[in-house]
């Protein structure tokens, strides 16, 4: 949170003067037009965790790409980039072509992208740029990873056809979470609890489907996973081998597992014969590929990859056909929706790929960082991003006495044990075994003592709890005994009781220290902090002491699943709109799965004991990719969002301990049932127009078929905002909904800090364009219809929730979570809130359009007399100052604190002040700006508390972009943001269904169309639905007169409606205006019927001459016969705006007025 870095250990001097910009930062006096001192510039913003300046921000220097700020392009060392350039990559092209977008589609040819990426290498090279090609993308991203001097990325930034450079990204695959069958044994319980056992009995096991991991690697050999194994590519070697890291002592290499564990639940075929337990994945007979992007790194101890290799992993994914992708990695610090790994994600689920990513383990990393915890690229809006939840386990408690503090029975929970082995009474026994303390359980405290048959008692703190139990093992001890507590840095039990380390931890260690059972394992032991302290500090005070532990009273329960665990992270998506993440949430607690056991290196080695159990979102992640592959079978024509809908419309719904349900930013639609989702005959999406950053770093539309939704932040009072829905019969049969709308009047939430569940009655919600409450939706066809919220001007502030239900008999039922944040909505900063920019983009290029933005923020705090426009960069790194704003002091000297309500700021342009006070330039891009909000004195000094720590300190974020479009640019980008469609036709069979504005400098066309065969890809409508309706999304290019090249787009969607069809059918064959207006037609049988109608009847045909609106004259031919030519001539109606409207009918009257029962479509010539 920007709060922590707003935090100072002393107070800072301001001296405040009182007439000049002596720093040059604007500083605006609430009560006077006259400026005084910056206040920014004497702060030193690095404590803040200020950034170097790169080139790209000195003052006057422009750039045609995009620079991250993150790349020092002062330094002249070698430095890995990605250069991403203009053309769209070849799953976009692929994308484009299923929608009719033939421009776009030749853009992202693969010999096109080739042609430019060499083009881009050759002006590089002609430059003098010393750069290095180390690998090239085409599928989900069109780029380069190069390696060149950081100090002449300015340089490459300036060639044609480069777009953005970026850093060369480290990821990690998201860390196991501390960890809170055939004839043999697997374990069926997570299996069963999502309703893979019942998919398998209908027969979809996976089979014909490929999956791809992109992870860690795989272990091959494993005798579960190696019929599964179908291929892969290792992207750190650049080999088709991606078999996972093999310890090495010499090196240093733990090895990695990660990706083993992942693939055993999703492809795992209990195949191994002479194991005890086996594993059996959700989609075990898929065709399982791995794509190693991670590996081990010796100097974090963590599996990490770049984002080169985790692109290059997904564009060889795409290219060799995966279904279904596994990302179980991520970075919990990047939220960018636009970084390169983000564009490759929705880029290959734009090319039919669906995509599953785990939500992250940060929920409970830093308090008060709660929400927005999710990372990327689990962000990416097209993706199934997933949270994870508990399985029902089980539990166990035991009682124990010591030879230290005679007079104390200790409350034991166990915390692990060996698989099979769970009866601890005979292995125990009941009579007092030699423990031995062993500090915080690390190897070294394990040197000199002889453990063989003993307990090791140990502190919790340093070691994950998986650790000290494994360590406690291979010491050769016969059980563990962890008490609660903590240590130092160094890994020095801290048994002082007045120490703050210990706050909360005199109890029993309790859910986190649930290991469950393991080969790496003994049986372990959870102790209360309290009493296992008292027992070390008496060992230490008395070394001839000796502590013998009897185990007594062992009591073996369950306990239910389907709670979230802690470490899940939580949503909502960073962005403004409070977006709801994760899409939904499946087990992902102590989940068992294959191991590797290294075969490649050791041959003989036996894979028994190759299986154990890890914790984490990565965990979560691979049964709802297994899950994916399932529905997919069931339904192989079914759109990634189709897929995603199904699952999160057919989830169950989770409720804590307490009968609490789990709010939306927890659980999103709840914990997935496979089952219900292959069984639904339909899926309920939201129809939503999102941005996103084109070639020019301009905003462009996209439908994003949604399984959730969200309004956004609204005031109490304010107007209805209405989401577009709709319901998706993809089967044969007709279906009939009965919709309501479920509030959720309790919900969880933040653990650390919970606050109550606002009156779901002081929100207004109906659902419109059903008939009677229900939703009658044809065969093969989809049916609109819209939910509506609107706070009451009561409404208190907060987050409401509920659910949009529809209920069809002997039909799983439907559901999707919406979400409206009133007034702060989800904490995020508190005291300031509601930042609103009269542009979010700017170009300051002096041509008066969009040069700079004005800010507004509300302010809620009344303690508050200072306030700063800070920038930053997507990374969260300070850039630099934008605006400092206080009162004018008083006669006193003070500085009045600002009254709360709306504050204007600015106005901003890319000029800002970095931590040095130089004034510099923001280079072309995306930030994020944030008004702060603290407390100075009359001398200017911050006002500190007893503690050192500011007396006020608020924050309150926006997103923020710089582009170096010119005049006709933003003149193209204005009139298609404000683009309005107008329907104008949705009868008219060949004539267009809209009406597109005519504007001096611009040109409108229809480029694209979702469903060609009804509303063609230019626009002209060619047939209408069958039954019911359908919704047909137009994609509308704005573009300048003078250079078509300069261009942007927007939506239009048009609902049709079937009609009954008519017999016959008018074609027009010619309009002819040598002579005034002459009309040639032919009545026919009608195209739209399976059968011809056999017509007989009487056919009179209607020619009705319009100036514009207008009907100017009227004629008519009787006794028309099928096929024949019908010819009306007009010699007076000279000008283009003449034109002629054609009927058929069965009679009319001699004056023309009457016209009897049309038996054609009317049709339109122009």
């Amino acid at each position: 949170m920007f709060l922590k870095k707003k935090k100072v250990a002393k107070a800072t001097s301001l001296a405040l003067a009182s007439a000049l910009l002596v720093g040059g930062i604007p500083f605006q006096s609430a009560a006077s037009a006259s400026t005084v001192e910056s206040l920014a510039t004497h702060i030193d913003h690095s404590k803040f965790n200020a950034s170097t300046v790169t080139a790209t921000g000195v003052a006057g220097q422009t750039a045609s790409a995009y620079i991250s700020p993150k790349l020092d392009t002062d330094s002249d060392d070698l430095v890995s980039v990605i250069v991403t350039l203009t053309n769209q990559p070849v799953a976009v092209g692929q994308y484009a072509l299923k929608n009719g977008n033939s421009a776009l589609a030749a853009e992202s040819s693969e010999s096109a992208i080739a042609s430019q990426q060499t083009s881009v290498a050759s002006k590089a090279a002609s430059l003098g740029i010393n750069m290095s090609v180390q690998r090239q993308y085409n599928t989900v991203l069109n780029g380069m990873a190069v390696t060149l001097p950081a100090s002449q990325i300015p340089k490459l930034a300036t060639v044609p056809g480069v777009k953005s450079v970026f850093e060369n990204r480290t990821y990690y695959n998201i860390p196991d979470a501390e960890a809170d069958n055939s004839d043999k044994a697997f374990d069926a319980v997570p299996l069963k609890q999502i309703g893979a056992d019942k998919a398998w009995e209908k027969g979809f096991t996976g089979k014909g489907l490929k999956v791809g991991v992109i992870d860690t690697g795989i272990d091959y050999l494993h005798p579960d996973l190696k019929g599964a194994y179908k291929g892969g590519y290792n992207a750190k070697t650049h080999t088709t081998d991606p078999y996972e890291d093999i310890p090495n002592a010499k090196l240093k290499l733990d090895g990695t597992e990660h990706g083993t564990h992942v693939s055993g639940t999703i492809a795992g075929r209990a195949a191994n014969s002479t194991s005890e337990i086996v594993q059996k994945g959700i989609a075990y007979e898929a065709e399982l590929y791995s794509y190693k992007v991670l590996g081990y790194d010796p100097a974090t101890g963590k599996s990490s990859g770049s984002s080169a290799e985790v692109i290059d992993g997904i564009e060889h994914a795409v290219k060799d056909g995966m279904n279904v992708i596994n990302l179980s990695l991520g970075s919990d610090g990047e939220k960018d929706p636009n970084s390169p790994d983000a564009i490759a994600i929705n880029n290959a689920v734009l090319s039919g790929v669906i995509a599953v990513i785990a939500n992250g383990n940060a929920a409970t990393n830093v308090p008060g960082q709660y929400y927005y915890s999710n990372g990327s690229p689990a962000s990416s809006q097209l993706a199934i991003s997933v949270g994870a939840a508990s399985s029902t386990s089980t539990h166990m408690t035991a009682k124990a006495t010591d030879t230290v503090t005679t007079d104390v029975t200790h409350q034991l929970n166990v915390m692990s044990w060996v698989p099979f082995h769970d009866d601890l009474a005979p292995e125990l026994g009941s009579d007092p075994i030699d423990a031995v303390y062993v500090g915080v359980g690390d190897t070294q405290d394990y040197k000199g003592k002889d453990m063989t048959g003993k307990i090791a008692f140990i502190s919790r703190g340093k070691l994950t709890f998986d650790q000290k139990v494994k360590n406690a093992k291979a010491a050769g001890a016969k059980a563990a005994v962890i008490f609660n507590g903590n240590a130092t840095a160094a890994g020095v039990p801290i048994l002082d009781e007045g120490n703050p380390a210990l706050v909360s931890r005199d109890g029993n260690v309790g859910a986190n220290g649930y290991l469950a059972d393991g080969y790496d394992y003994v049986p372990a032991f959870d102790m209360s902090g309290k009493e296992g302290r008292e027992i070390a500090r008496q060992l230490l005070a008395n070394p001839d002491k000796t502590l013998k532990l009897s185990l007594t009273d062992i009591v073996k329960t369950s306990e239910r699943g389907d709670t979230m665990a802690s470490f899940s992270s939580r949503g909502p998506l960073a962005g403004g709109n409070y977006d709801i993440k994760p899409d939904l949430v499946a087990p992902g607690v102590n989940v068992m799965s294959s191991l590797p056991a290294y075969g490649k290196a050791n041959p003989g080695v036996s894979y028994n004991e190759a299986y154990g159990r890890m914790s984490g979102t990565s965990m979560a992640t691979p049964h709802v990719a297994g899950m994916a592959l399932l529905v997919k079978q069931a339904h192989p024509d079914w759109t990634p969002f189709d897929v995603r809908a199904a699952l999160a419309n057919t989830a169950t719904e989770i409720s804590n301990l307490n009968g609490v349900q789990y709010d939306v930013y927890s659980q999103g639609a709840g914990r997935t049932n496979v089952d219900l989702a292959i069984d639904t005959p339909a899926v309920l999406e939201t129809v939503d127009n999102i941005t996103i950053l084109d070639k020019n770093l301009t905003k462009q539309n996209i439908i994003n078929y949604n399984d959730n939704a969200s309004f956004g932040l609204m005031k109490a009072g304010d107007d209805v905002k209405t989401e577009k829905l709709q319901v998706k019969n993809t089967s044969d049969e007709k279906l009939t909904y009965t919709a309501s709308i479920v509030m959720h009047p309790n919900v969880t939430s933040d653990i650390l800090h919970p606050v109550a569940t606002p009156n779901v009655n002081d929100i207004d919600v109906s659902l419109s364009g059903l008939t009677d409450g229900s939703l009658l939706v044809p065969a093969g066809t989809t049916a609109p219809f819209a939910l509506n919220v609107a706070p009451k001007a009561g409404a208190a502030d907060g987050v409401y929730e509920g659910e949009v239900l529809l209920q069809a008999e002997g039909k799983p039922s439907l559901h999707l979570p919406f979400v409206v944040n009133v007034g702060q909505g989800v904490p995020s900063g508190f005291g300031l809130q509601d930042i609103k920019l009269t542009n979010e983009t700017i170009s300051p290029n002096g041509d008066g359009i969009k040069d700079s933005t004005d800010l507004t923020v509300n302010l809620s705090a009344d303690d508050v007399n200072y306030l700063d426009v800070e920038v930053f960069g997507l990374d969260d790194k300070f850039i630099g100052t934008m605006l400092v704003k206080t009162n004018k002091q008083d006669q006193n000297g003070e500085y009045p604190m600002f009254q709360p309500g709306l504050i204007q700021l600015g106005p901003l342009t890319d000029k800002y002040y970095d931590a040095k006070g130089n004034l510099k330039t923001l280079a072309p891009g995306t930030y994020k700006i944030a008004v702060w909000g603290t407390q100075i004195d009359k001398d200017g000094e911050l006002v500190l508390d007893n503690n050192g720590n500011l007396v006020a300190s608020y924050d309150v974020w926006h997103s923020f972009g710089i582009t170096n479009n010119s005049t006709a640019q933003e003149t193209v980008v204005a009139a298609a943001e404000s683009f309005q469609a107008n329907v104008t036709n949705i009868t008219a069979i060949n004539q267009p269904v809209l009406t597109l504005p005519e504007t001096a400098g611009l040109k409108y066309a229809v480029t694209a169309s979702s469903n060609p065969t009804l509303i063609s890809n230019d626009g002209v409508l060619k047939s209408l639905p069958k039954a019911g309706n359908a919704t047909v999304d137009l994609t509308v290019t704005v573009s300048s007169a003078t250079d078509p090249k300069v261009k942007s787009t927007a939506r239009a969607t048009v609902t049709l409606t079937a009609v009954s069809p008519k017999p016959l059918y008018v074609k027009a064959n010619k309009l002819d205006r040598t002579f005034g207006l002459r009309a040639s037609v032919k009545v026919q049988d009608s195209p739209f019927l399976e059968t011809p109608s056999n017509y007989n009847g009487n056919i009179v045909v209607v020619f009705q001459l319009m100036k514009g609106n207008t009907p100017i004259a009227i004629t008519a031919v009787n006794g028309v016969h099928l096929d024949e030519e019908v010819v009306a001539q007009f010699p007076s109606a000279a000008g283009s705006d003449y034109w002629i409207k054609v009927s058929a009918s069965d009679s009319l009257t001699g004056n023309l007025t009457d016209v009897g029962n049309a038996v054609a479509e009317t049709q339109v010539l122009k």
